[in-house]
C-alpha cells in the first residue's frame, strides 16, 4: 500500500516541487542558459572584433572568464553540452530559454549589448533576417536554406559578407553558395562544401568598382534517414572594404545574368 501511494504522489511531488530529468553532474536548464547566452554573446564579440582576439590564447582567455563567472569549468560544460545533444527536448528547452534571456538583455537595456558588439569593430554588422537555429532531417518539407538581401542604404561598394553558422551532427557534405548581383547584371558567386560539425563560415568580397543590386545565398543540406542536422547561431556579418581581404576575391566565380 506505501509503495502504491508512493508512486500516485510522486508525480503530483513532481509537478509542485519540481523534478528534474537532468542528472546531477549536468549544469542545470537555468544555469545552462544562462551560460549558453553569455557564451553568445562572447562569440559575438570575437567575431566583430577578431583583431582584438587574433589568436587562441586571447579567445580562451575570454571564454575562461565566462566559465569562472559561472562557477564551472571546461569539463563540466563539455560533460553537460554532451548530455543535452543526446537530449534534444530538452536541449531545445534550453536554447528557447536562452533566447528568452538575449531579448531580454537587449530589451532591458535599450539594445546596449548590440550596441557596443558593433561599436567594436565600427563598421561590423549582422544583417542575417532569418532564424538563428535551425534542424534538417527526411521528414522536413526542404533541406535547403536560402536569404536575400537587395540593395539599401547601408550597403556601400567592396563590402564583404560572412555567412557563419555553428553545424551539430553534420556528417555528410553541406553545400554552401553565396552570390551577388551587380546593377551592370553581372554575377558573381562562391561556393563552398561544409564537412563535419562546429564552426563554418563562407565569405564573399564585393567588387569595389560595382553597385550592388543584391546579395543572396542558399545552403543545401544532406540528412540521413532518422537523423536530423542542427544548424545554430546563423549570422551573416557585413564588413567594409578591406585592402588586405579584398585579394580573397580571386576564389570568387564570374555569371553573365540574362539581359532584359
Amino acid at each position: 500500500m506505501k509503495a502504491k501511494l508512493t508512486r500516485i504522489l510522486l508525480p503530483l511531488l513532481c509537478v509542485t516541487a519540481g523534478c528534474s530529468k537532468v542528472p546531477s553532474y549536468v549544469i542545470q536548464p537555468d544555469d545552462m542558459a544562462e551560460l549558453m547566452a553569455d557564451i553568445h554573446i562572447g562569440e559575438s564579440v570575437i567575431e566583430v572584433n577578431r583583431s582584438a582576439y587574433y589568436n587562441d590564447s586571447l579567445k580562451q582567455l575570454l571564454k575562461q572568464s565566462i566559465y569562472e563567472k559561472h562557477g564551472v569549468d571546461q569539463a563540466k560544460v563539455d560533460t553537460s553540452f554532451y548530455w543535452y545533444g543526446h537530449n534534444i527536448a530538452e536541449y531545445m528547452a534550453v536554447y528557447d530559454k536562452t533566447i528568452e534571456i538575449l531579448d531580454r538583455r537587449i530589451s532591458e537595456t535599450g539594445n546596449r549589448i548590440k550596441a557596443e558588439m558593433v561599436s567594436i569593430a565600427g563598421d561590423s554588422v549582422d544583417v542575417w533576417g532569418g532564424a538563428h537555429f535551425l534542424k534538417f532531417n527526411d521528414r522536413m518539407p526542404s533541406p535547403i536554406l536560402t536569404f536575400g538581401l537587395d540593395k539599401d542604404d547601408n550597403m556601400e561598394k567592396g563590402d564583404y559578407y560572412t555567412w557563419r553558422a555553428k553545424f551539430y551532427n553534420n556528417p555528410e557534405d553541406t553545400k554552401w553558395v553565396i552570390a551577388v548581383n551587380y546593377a551592370d547584371k553581372a554575377v558573381e558567386y562562391d561556393a563552398a562544401n561544409v564537412i563535419g560539425d562546429g564552426w563554418k563560415e563562407l565569405s564573399f568580397y564585393t567588387d569595389s568598382s560595382r553597385q550592388v543590386e543584391r546579395i543572396s545565398g542558399y545552403l543545401v543540406t544532406s540528412p540521413k534517414t532518422t537523423s536530423s542536422i542542427w544548424v545554430d547561431s546563423v549570422m551573416l556579418v557585413r564588413n567594409r572594404f578591406s585592402p588586405e581581404k579584398y585579394s580573397q576575391r580571386y576564389r570568387h566565380k564570374k555569371l553573365e545574368a540574362d539581359k532584359d
